[in-house]
């Protein structure tokens, strides 16, 4: 996997876990694996859907690496 996907697929899992959201209610489907790396690739528009989803305004933090 591609470090960007990394990134995002982290980031939005952060999110996910800070809004109490599970994953098949924010992309329709319980297919990701945070351990084995295991995530759907997904369109512009479908970011854009994760992020409004999860009130995020610029989902470009998405995009941006967290700090350990």
């Amino acid at each position: 996997m591609s470090d960007i996907m990394k990134v995002f697929w982290s980031n939005v899992d952060w999110h996910r876990k800070n809004k109490k959201c599970n994953w098949a209610d924010l992309i329709g489907s319980r297919e990701i694996n945070m351990e084995k790396g295991i995530y759907p690739n997904v369109s512009l528009k479908k970011i854009q859907s994760i992020a409004e989803d999860l009130n995020i305004d610029d989902y470009a933090i998405l995009f941006e690496e967290l700090e350990d």
